[in-house]
């Protein structure tokens, strides 16, 4: 079954209108970096602190109100 000609076109303009709105916020996002100068994948890995919350378990009335 051959295609008609138009609606090839249509198809081949929805095809590059997809791909623009698909590719158009990675590339703001990059235009961003590039002005305010960001590396986000170069950043330091936060540590973080190693705090116990205290529980039943390991509070030292164990739970009793006195």
């Amino acid at each position: 079954m051959k295609m008609e000609k138009t609606t090839k076109d249509q198809i081949t303009r929805n095809v590059i209108v997809s791909l623009f709105i698909y590719i158009l916020p990675i590339a703001a996002m990059f235009i961003t970096f590039l002005i305010t100068g960001q590396r986000p994948w170069e950043k330091k890995i936060q540590h973080i602190e190693n705090t116990k919350t205290i529980t039943s378990k390991n509070s030292q009335n164990n739970g009793s109100n006195d």
